[in-house]
């Protein structure tokens, strides 16, 4: 069956109509079922793939953190669960049911796909993970007392900022290179999935049009008179 969006002018004469929900959850289908991984790698396995980046990003900045803080192993799993579990889930979440979804249903330009996806991975990657390990450690390490302000009133707030930029400091250069990982794989991963689409939309448009040439010919075949 080929998909095609079309305005209710130009749907044809037979054609059946599908809500956007039906579409979607029939593409979801047979990308599952395609027998050949290979071609459709991008649309079957991308999604995992930026996930799994955000793990790594997320882990090297929650242990950068712990390191600083000199928090051992205390806390280890309490921090892992928010800061690398969750914003892996979120970004698998949201990249599924965004960009995936809007490249399946052809709802948004390429660039604004392409810009989309890469804003949830910096977002899942870089932000969430910052804040959430910085928030983390930091409250770990006042509580072992690897951590502590002396100064009172306002002015904590000074003395913590300038201690978040001197620890923060010899993580810049990996932040950078995170940065431009998760942009560049964002882009190569919804493109890709652009590509695989119409790589499908071409499979299915050649299935339905053997599909009609067979009618054809069985009509033809039918049409014949038969001798005794």
């Amino acid at each position: 069956m080929f998909i095609e969006r079309a305005t209710d002018k130009e749907i044809p004469k037979g054609a059946i109509r599908l809500t956007s929900e039906e579409v979607y959850e029939y593409m979801i289908d047979l990308i599952h079922k395609w027998p050949s991984s290979t071609e459709i790698w991008a649309l079957k396995h991308g999604n995992p793939i930026l996930a799994c980046a955000v793990v790594v990003s997320s882990s090297v900045i929650l242990n950068f953190y712990r390191r600083q803080l000199k928090l051992k192993n205390y806390g280890r799993f309490t921090l892992f669960l928010p800061v690398v579990l969750t914003p892996s889930i979120l970004n698998q979440m949201y990249q599924t049911t965004k960009t995936t979804k809007s490249i399946l249903l052809q709802k948004d330009c390429s660039t604004c796909i392409t810009t989309q996806s890469m804003f949830i991975q910096l977002g899942t990657g870089i932000i969430y993970p910052m804040l959430g390990a910085i928030a983390g450690t930091y409250m770990f390490g006042t509580k072992m007392n690897t951590f502590i302000l002396s100064s009172n009133g306002p002015a904590i707030i000074n003395e913590f900022a300038l201690h978040l930029m001197k620890t923060s400091r010899p993580l810049y250069n990996r932040l950078t290179g995170f940065v431009i990982g998760h942009v560049l794989l964002s882009f190569a991963i919804s493109y890709y999935q652009m590509e695989n689409l119409d790589f499908l939309r071409f499979k299915m448009m050649q299935q339905q049009n053997e599909d009609i040439e067979n009618l054809k010919q069985s009509k033809r075949i039918n049409k014949l008179p038969h001798s005794n």
